[in-house]
């Protein structure tokens, strides 16, 4: 709601610039490259406040943190003052820019973020030259012993390259040329001269040599005295890697010793690369101060602390490190293995045993892998002279196992930073036990070799091969329907046995329910009718009688007259029973009348007949 009003406020003149710069410089006509004081001032000619604040930045891009993050309103102003080197760049470019940033509400009433850069003309009178030199002295007073550094940074700022770069110093620094070679357009190269600080103070001054465009150029660097003094501060850097993968970081370790008898105030400590590290720190007597900090490596760094502190009467101190090389590796060249063990057996029967182990490398990274070797905790088993990306080398060794445990095995190889790396493989547990009198391992038997036997295919038969084996699946058809048709006429003549027999059965139950029957045997060609006499026939009794009168053949039989009694003989009981089982099992349909107890009934006449060719 704050900023909405805001910007309605400053709605009017949004389309003007609400913002006026005003910039003063000490200097604006240059021989070469200085330091000058500038003085800004910013306002707000709006009509309404600005709804964010206002920063100021550098003509390098970096923000001018004294100015601060004002927020403006109508009419108010933030003044900064300060100092700015004007480089060769500025002065070919021939003005020297700053730039503001703030936020502004526009036409539409939405709030916009703006860059503005202001600058004020620069002139340059003296003669152009195309390479700046640094020199960077470490430390500025020694003691005896102590290693002074000087430092020389060449920087070609022209268009054309540098050849034949050299570098010249007192000769109580160095009586040799320091040799650069050649610098190319935009580039810079860095020599560093190395002394050790005797009884006396120590003189540098430097002159550079080189060739553009064929032309021989000289460049000499002011003098400068390094003090000998006695010095009671020291300053060590360490860092905990020789380098790292780009991205990953490294940890800059700095120790501190104040080995005198008076403390050290104000000390600072500084880096070329990493700037200002730590101020206002104190070292008492006798004190020693440990610092770490923490770095990311993006590049190949050097680095090498500068330690300044002040006496207690006030007199400078100033001692330097020596230079940490860090080199950023590339993250194709990182070392990459995978290590895995395996063992013939878990348990062993005696101590010591041997067990073979079985070794395997594996190569996970894109590059190839010189001279690995696999230890067994710190005694070398095998060496592979090299492994290429995505490979696995294996070994087999015999290993003298002393006790029951964990065994395990390493590979150890050198990286891009020369450090030795280690892998570690998976551990593998062997124990141990008693032996038994019965073995535990069953006898391994090598089966016989195969006998093998080419069997022809279809294509090496002979065309006949395919005649018969139709022939034959033809025949066994046919077989097959007539062993069918048998197997159906074999059921069919079971079926009638079975209905026959069923029907016999039925007769005999049927006879041995009545005592007397009358059968008419008119359909039998021969056949007399025999009266009953009331009595009833003798009937042989039982299944056995019924079977064997009706298998044995009819005696002849006795003619009567009508009228006359029959006697019942052994051959009339049997034929009776005879008639009735045939007159039962081929025509059932009369069935036979059964004379209930306690009712009359006439007597039943009944013929017997002989067949004529019985009596004959």
């Amino acid at each position: 709601m704050i900023a909405a009003l805001v910007c309605l406020c400053a709605f009017a003149s949004a389309a003007d610039d609400p913002i006026k710069v005003e910039m003063e410089m000490s200097q604006s006509s240059f021989s070469g490259p200085k330091d000058i004081t500038v003085s800004i001032k910013v306002t707000n000619v709006g009509d309404g406040d600005l709804p964010g604040p206002v920063t100021l930045y550098y003509p390098s891009g970096k923000m001018i943190e004294e100015f601060g993050s004002p927020t403006l309103a109508v009419g108010a102003s933030q003044h900064w003052s300060g100092t700015v080197n004007v480089t060769k760049a500025m002065l070919e470019s021939g003005k020297l820019t700053f730039q503001v940033r703030y936020s502004y509400c526009d036409d539409n009433g939405e709030i916009t973020n703006k860059k503005k850069n202001f600058y004020k003309k620069i002139s340059y009178t003296g003669e152009m030259t195309n390479v700046e030199i640094n020199r960077v002295i470490s430390p500025s007073m020694a003691g005896k012993g102590q290693e002074v550094t000087i430092t020389y940074e060449i920087v070609n700022a022209g268009p054309d390259e540098l050849t034949n770069v050299t570098i010249k110093e007192d000769a109580s620094i160095s009586k040799k040329k320091g040799v650069v070679g050649k610098i190319v357009p935009g580039g810079k190269a860095t020599y560093n001269f190395t002394v050790k600080m005797g009884t006396k103070d120590l003189k540098t001054e430097g002159t550079i040599t080189y060739k553009v465009n064929g032309k021989q150029k000289t460049v000499k660097k002011e003098a400068a005295i390094i003090k000998y003094g006695e010095v009671h501060l020291s300053a060590t850097l360490t860092a905990d890697r020789k380098g790292a993968q780009v991205g990953e970081t490294v940890k800059l370790t700095l120790t501190m010793k104040n080995s005198g008898t008076e403390d050290l105030e104000q000390v600072k400590v500084t880096d070329p690369v990493l700037g200002e590290i730590a101020t206002g720190l104190t070292i008492k007597a006798g004190e020693k101060q440990v610092s770490k900090k923490e770095i990311t490596l993006n590049q190949n760094q050097e680095h090498r602390f500068t330690v300044d502190a002040l006496l207690a009467d006030g007199t400078p101190l100033e001692v330097a490190t020596e230079t940490v090389i860090l080199t950023a590796v590339d993250p194709t060249q990182v070392i990459d293995l995978s290590v895995s063990a395996k063992a013939d057996r878990d348990t062993v029967y005696m101590l010591p045993g041997t067990v073979k182990f079985t070794v395997a490398v594996t190569n996970n990274g894109e590059e190839a892998v010189k001279n690995v070797s696999v230890y067994a905790i710190d005694t070398k088993l095998y060496t592979f002279p090299a492994i290429e990306p995505g490979e696995t080398r294996e070994f087999v060794r015999d290993v003298s196992v002393s006790m029951a445990g964990q065994y395990g095995f390493n590979a150890r190889c050198k990286n891009a930073l020369d450090e030795t790396v280690r892998f570690e493989s998976n551990t593998v547990y062997v124990g141990y036990a008693q032996p038994t009198p019965v073995p535990t391992e069953a006898p391994i038997i090598t089966p016989p070799a195969p006998v093998y036997v080419d069997i022809p295919t279809e294509d090496d038969l002979p065309e006949s091969y395919n005649t018969i084996e139709k022939a034959l699946g033809i025949g066994k058809t046919v077989a097959m329907v007539i062993a069918g048709f048998s197997a159906l006429i074999v059921l069919i003549g079971v079926a009638g046995r079975l209905v026959r027999r069923s029907a016999a059965a039925k007769a005999m139950d049927q006879l041995e329910l009545s005592d007397h029957a009358d059968y008419d045997h008119s359909h039998t060609k021969h056949s007399r009718m025999v009266e009953d006499d009331g009595r009833g026939a003798g009937y042989a009794s039982g299944d056995e009688a019924v079977d064997e009168a009706a298998n044995e053949q009819p005696e002849q039989y006795e003619q009567y007259e009508p009228g006359e009694e029959a006697q019942p003989g052994e051959g009339d009981v049997m034929a009776e029973a005879l008639a009735r089982i045939y007159s039962q099992a081929e025509q059932p349909a009369e069935a036979p009348q059964v004379q209930v107890e306690g009712e009359e009934s006439e007597p039943a006449t009944g013929r017997r007949r002989r067949s004529r060719e019985q009596q004959e």
